[in-house]
Formats: structure tokens, C-alpha cells, sequence
């Protein structure tokens, strides 16, 4: 199983020169954890929900903090062809919550999260036990 089969695609994404603030409001609102980072279309960084609320709690009285001072830089990627099993074993390693998917042009194609490798996992697990979780209808 690739990549591409999971992997969320056109991902909420945010520019170096957005404030702080801003961009962990679009995270809150879009309810994500983190969001890749382009610049003129390229991605250039990914930054964290945790990444932005530890910038605001050190940096309070800085009126214009932006992703870019904040963001992790040429984060680890994979491409859509990569076996899904293999970004599992990345993020697990890396301990990241996802990782950026790009085409060899270097744009941005997705991200894989944690979230998609498990639902991965639970689809191809054998379920001998019934729902896991029962139905509340």
C-alpha cells in the first residue's frame, strides 16, 4: 500500500511571513496538528500546533512573530510512491506527527499523519473480535 492512498490531500498550509497567532488559529479551527509550510509554492518548512503555542507562551510581548522564525526547515519528506509502511516506520523513528508528501519537482502534493497510517493499519488488520468500536446506532 503507497502513500497516496492515505495521505490527505491539497493540506492546509501556511506562508514564513504569517503571524504566529494567526496560523495556531487556523490550526485550532481547522482542527489539525500541524500544517506544512511553502513559500512561492515550494514547501520550505513544517510547523506544529506545539511549535506555534510555545512561541507565543516565550515570546509575549513580540508583536510580530512569524512561522517562518518558528517552523522546523527542509523537513523530512516522502513521495506519493513511497510504501505506507515505510513513512509509518519515518515518523515513528522521527517521532513526527506527519510528514510532508512532495512530488520530485519538490511541490507539495499532501501530508501523512499518524491518524492516516493507523486508519492504514486498522483497514487491513484481520477484526476477529467484531466492531471495535460498537455502533451507537
Amino acid at each position: 500500500m503507497l502513500v497516496k492512498e492515505y495521505m490527505t490531500k491539497n493540506p492546509v498550509f501556511l506562508a514564513p511571513n504569517e503571524d504566529v497567532k494567526d496560523a495556531f488559529n487556523l490550526l485550532l479551527e481547522n482542527r489539525i496538528r500541524q500544517a506544512p509550510v511553502l513559500e512561492e509554492g515550494e514547501l520550505v518548512g513544517i510547523v506544529t500546533d506545539r511549535d506555534l503555542r510555545m512561541a507565543i507562551i516565550q515570546n509575549l510581548k513580540l508583536n510580530k512573530l512569524t512561522v517562518g522564525l518558528v517552523m522546523t526547515k527542509d523537513p523530512v519528506t516522502v513521495t506519493e510512491d513511497t510504501k505506507i509502511v515505510d513513512a509509518g516506520k519515518l515518523i515513528s523513528v522521527g517521532k513526527f506527527n506527519a510528514i510532508p508528501v512532495i512530488e520530485e519537482s519538490g511541490k507539495l502534493k499532501g501530508i501523512i499523519t499518524t491518524t492516516d497510517i493507523l486508519d492504514y493499519f486498522i483497514s487491513t488488520s484481520d477484526d476477529n473480535y467484531g466492531n471495535v468500536i460498537p455502533n451507537s446506532s
